[in-house]
Formats: C-alpha cells, sequence, structure tokens
C-alpha cells in the first residue's frame, strides 16, 4: 500500500513519512508495521500495516484535489450558530477524521468566527493545530516553503469565509425541505 519515503497523513498526528516497514514480534504474534516520522522529526510512530485504515492513514491530497477542496471551503453557518460546546465536538469529530475537506470546514468555520471575535480559547488553539497540519500538507503538495504554504493557507481562509455555501436544490433558507408544486398558468 504505501513503501518507504511515501508521505501520509495520520490524524493524530498530521503528515508523515514513512520510514521502513519492518516486522515485529508482540505478544508471541509476528505483525508487520509501517514505522513513521513526524516531518519535523520530533516524532515517531508504529502502526501496523492491518491497521492502517481503521487509524485513517491516507494519502496526501493530489495538487488537482487540494485546488477543488480549497475553492469549495465556506464556513459552515450552521455549526457556527450552535453553542460553544457543541460546536467544540463537531469540530474535533471532523478534525479526527483526517479528511482535508473536513479539517478545511473546521478552520475557515473558525477562522469566521475568529474574525466575528466570537471563537472561544479552545476552539483557537484546535484552528492552530489543524491550521499546522493543514500547512505541512499544503507545503509538500505545492512544494512550497513553510512561509509561503501558510500564506497561500491565510488567502485561501480569507477568500473562503467571504463566499457562500451552495444552496440544496431541495431545501429553503432555513435548511427546511421545500414542497414541490405546481404551477398552473391560465
Amino acid at each position: 500500500m504505501y513503501k518507504p519515503g511515501d508521505h501520509v497523513f495520520y490524524p493524530k498526528g498530521g503528515v508523515f513519512v514513512i520510514e521502513k516497514e519492518c516486522d515485529k514480534t508482540i505478544a508471541g504474534r509476528n505483525l508487520h508495521f509501517y514505522d513513521l516520522v513526524s516531518c519535523d522529526g520530533k516524532t515517531k510512530i508504529s502502526i501496523p500495516t492491518d491497521n492502517v485504515e481503521r487509524v485513517g492513514v491516507r494519502r496526501l491530497v493530489s495538487e488537482s484535489e487540494l485546488q477543488h477542496c480549497v475553492e469549495s471551503w465556506t464556513a459552515d453557518q450552521k455549526i457556527s450558530k450552535l453553542h460553544h460546546k457543541n460546536r467544540k465536538s463537531r469540530f474535533e469529530l471532523m478534525r479526527q477524521s483526517g479528511n482535508f475537506t473536513d479539517m478545511g470546514t473546521v478552520v475557515v468555520t473558525i477562522h469566521h468566527l475568529i474574525n466575528k471575535t466570537k471563537a472561544t480559547f479552545e476552539e483557537k488553539r484546535m484552528y492552530d493545530q489543524i491550521r499546522k497540519r493543514l500547512v505541512d500538507e499544503i507545503e509538500i503538495v505545492k512544494d512550497l516553503a513553510t512561509d509561503q504554504a501558510d500564506s497561500y493557507l491565510q488567502q485561501v481562509l480569507d477568500e473562503a469565509i467571504t463566499r457562500k455555501a451552495p444552496k440544496c436544490e431541495t431545501e429553503s433558507d432555513e435548511g427546511q425541505p421545500v414542497e414541490e408544486t405546481e404551477e398552473v398558468f391560465s
């Protein structure tokens, strides 16, 4: 699935490089592992190859996927209207998914709350953490220096909070289903 030298995203830690594959005996069982090291070299983890999908390890997005994602990010108005404790639990679930689009939605929504001075301390902390992970991924995917990737993400976030979320054709402004009616002209 992966090979040494591949960059992967691990939801609990961000961007890692697969350092090597190895076999280890644990509790009398032989298991095959990926040894991963974080991009900054500070964190090393081993994940059994059989558990990679379960823990959410994924390939980095491609450049075209990245472009598509950042162009579609918008602040989630439904989440931003929730009580801060409910927002935090929603944000945490989206962060833990490791999904690039979900993490983008969290960061854009918190960016929106920060600009309205309605973000809590915990949300700002989560914002910084997810933003760092997104910058790390953008840096590798777009082959940019860290400060360039950060500037790129800042521009994307500033544009995203002004973007309107696309409306579903079968929902009203309040998110309620719209009854379909036929108009008869005489």
